[in-house]
């Protein structure tokens, strides 16, 4: 375990990494969205957190769970439209997505044991 921590410097890839999605709601508005989310996450054998905004700034949540492959951020805008905008763990912010197709694709990725974080196409 020591030669993987010190192979990856703690940013495992998704497939072993400890918490697979961190989901961010922006307010405490989208907790609901946020946990439902999350439950959607187990249900498909995904280890999700929830970061709630209690734990602090946007800002200060996502530098926390700098580690985690993805970051799910739910808003105002992505609860109303059952979307999710996705931040990858190296740094790319992608659109806002359906959630149910963010779920399929990494899903998709940590079964294969991929090490990529998002395929161009899905």
């Amino acid at each position: 375990m020591a030669h993987l921590i010190e192979q990856h410097g703690g940013a495992f890839p998704a497939w072993l990494a400890p918490v697979q999605l961190e989901v961010l709601p922006v307010s405490g508005d989208q907790g609901a969205e946020a946990g439902e989310f999350a439950r959607r996450c187990a249900e498909l054998d995904l280890r999700a957190r929830v970061s709630p905004p209690d734990r602090g700034s946007l800002g200060a949540r996502i530098r926390a769970a700098r580690l985690v492959p993805y970051q799910a951020v739910v808003g105002a805008r992505e609860a109303a439209e059952g979307t999710v905008a996705l931040r990858l763990r190296d740094g790319r912010r992608l659109d806002p997505l359906p959630a149910a197709e963010v779920l399929e694709r990494v899903r998709g990725l940590v079964g294969a044991h991929r090490t990529d974080l998002w395929d161009a196409a899905p």
